[in-house]
């Protein structure tokens, strides 16, 4: 009883002194975390979004790379020619398309959040 009858006093001296109550406080600290890491949540979102979606446009050139090394290897004569053009513009592109998508890339050391960190 006397450690509850101390915390209540040490409490209420905090509020007399700083003005407010230990519950707001509290309250207070715990909403600036959420915020805090639901930021730094929504960065790494963005950059898992951006991510794959440069993935999506380099899986498009390796693909287009694949159809036009299968022609040169197995198919040889003029017919394919105009194909084999078609697929060389492409391929230009979908390069263009996947150097395009920017990734962000976050320093969690800045932000002191080590255990983030992907390579």
């Amino acid at each position: 009883m006397e450690n509850f009858i101390r915390d209540l006093k040490i409490k209420t001296l905090m509020a007399e002194d700083y003005g407010t109550p230990v519950e707001e406080v509290f309250d207070k600290c715990v909403e600036d975390m959420t915020e805090h890491y639901r930021a730094k949540l929504f960065m790494l979102k963005k950059q898992q979004d951006a991510e794959y979606k440069k993935f999506q446009e380099e899986l498009e050139v390796w693909r287009i790379q694949g159809k036009l090394e299968l022609i040169n290897d197995l198919f040889n004569n003029d017919a394919l020619k105009e194909e084999k053009e078609k697929l060389e513009s492409a391929l230009v592109l979908a390069q263009a398309k996947a150097s395009d998508v920017y990734v962000p890339k976050i320093d969690w050391f800045v932000l002191n959040e080590p255990q983030m960190f992907r390579p």
